[in-house]
């Protein structure tokens, strides 16, 4: 018979083992190897052997496990099947499918492929078979989210939890779960280190960069997409998907509609003379395709943002110094020294306020955006030129 001493000195092996519990109830714990200890009950109907999970020791003592497995027996031996009542709720994989099919197309494809990956890697093959009210605290928390934990990658657990969240409230909205309790989860972990992007914001190093880039010597689409990133600073995913329907170079204006913003919400760039020129000149390579920067393999796929990073570490531009992603902090950091109003610069980055401010400012400031990106490119260019601007 199992008692709690013995329990807790069972180790952890490299695959999941059973202690069985020898009441005669076909109860037995599954020893995890992520330490987790769970409840389960085998028993047979109609010939057919079948599992129940009962709950994580200790949560579940011990003296519940046992009393649980033998009313089931018991009901068994009745004739009842547990599973009765049961077949019409949804596993929760299908819920999460269910949830996904909603989600998918308010996101970019950049954010469904993290999430794919997280529901088939991280959160199906732990849960998935389990029903919504199965699902407690301490199933995820052993199943899902301390194996992350272990890898060391706080912010994916942190993206895995806020995952688990949306599905959780789309399974309470449908009447599958009592409640969404993630949030009773926060404290169990060590919160995430905020890590920024690289980027320069030195005026001087700002305009050896333009130099360099344009001294590029790789692949012309990589350098026409570095050349450009300054003059627009979207994220770097934004840029390397963009299409050239969304372009309108007689109005100068890059219109990236909301499937393909971080956000969900449409996005206007207005277009500085420097990089109308710019797209001019791209256009003769790729103008007669969808997309500004296909990639090499599959020219309906854009240009993996990864190698305008790789690109910069071949001009010499270290981790810490610079990357993809770093021309909006660049821009940011500049752009306010500059003195330009806060809220033209946040609606460039495509970062909306949120709450009673967002409701009074609906302003979209294209006219005003678009006299401080030209006046942004052209303060670019006197920092490449090593003028009075750099100095």
């Amino acid at each position: 018979m199992l008692t709690d001493v013995c329990i807790k000195k069972a180790e952890t092996r490299e695959k999941a083992y059973k202690l069985y519990d020898g009441s005669g109830n076909g109860l037995y714990l599954e020893v995890a190897p992520t330490g987790s200890r769970l409840w389960r009950v085998q028993y047979a109907v109609n010939g057919k052997r079948t599992l129940k999970s009962l709950g994580a020791w200790p949560d579940v003592s011990i003296r519940e496990a046992r009393e649980q497995a033998a009313a089931l027996r018991k009901a068994v031996a009745k004739g009842a099947d547990p599973r009765q009542g049961r077949s019409k709720a949804p596993l929760f994989k299908e819920v999460a499918a269910a949830w996904a099919e909603r989600y998918f197309p308010t996101v970019v494809p950049g954010v469904q492929q993290a999430t794919r990956k997280y529901l088939d890697v991280d959160i199906l093959p732990a849960i998935g078979d389990c029903r919504p009210d199965e699902i407690k605290p301490p199933l995820v928390l052993e199943k899902v989210l301390r194996p992350v934990e272990a890898t060391g990658h706080l912010s994916t657990l942190s993206r895995i939890k806020s995952v688990l969240s949306r599905i959780f409230c789309y399974a309470v909205a449908n009447g599958l779960m009592e409640r969404d309790f993630t949030l009773d989860l926060r404290k169990a972990f060590q919160a995430p280190q905020v890590v920024h992007r690289a980027a320069l914001t030195d005026p001087v190093k700002v305009g050896q960069l333009l130099r360099d880039i344009d001294g590029y010597s790789g692949p012309p689409l990589i350098g026409f997409a570095l050349k450009l990133s300054p003059y627009v600073f979207v994220r770097a995913s934004e840029l390397c998907n963009a299409k050239w329907e969304e372009i309108s170079l007689a109005e100068a204006v890059w219109r990236i509609p909301a499937a393909r913003m971080k956000m969900g919400t449409a996005h206007a760039v207005p277009l500085a003379s420097q990089a109308v020129k710019i797209l001019e000149e791209l256009r003769k390579l790729t103008g007669s395709g969808l997309l500004l920067f296909p990639g090499q393999r599959d020219k309906f796929k854009g240009l993996n943002y990864n190698s305008l990073t790789f690109a910069l570490r071949q001009l010499g531009y270290g981790a810490k110094e610079a990357c993809a992603h770093g021309f909006r902090t660049t821009a940011s950091t500049l752009l306010n020294e500059l003195g330009y109003p806060v809220d033209w610069i946040e609606l460039q980055l495509a970062h909306r306020p949120r709450g009673v401010r967002a409701v009074y400012n609906r302003a979209e400031h294209l006219q005003e955006r678009a006299k401080m990106m030209q006046e942004w490119a052209d303060y670019l260019d006197s920092l490449r030129e090593g003028g009075p601007a750099s100095s």
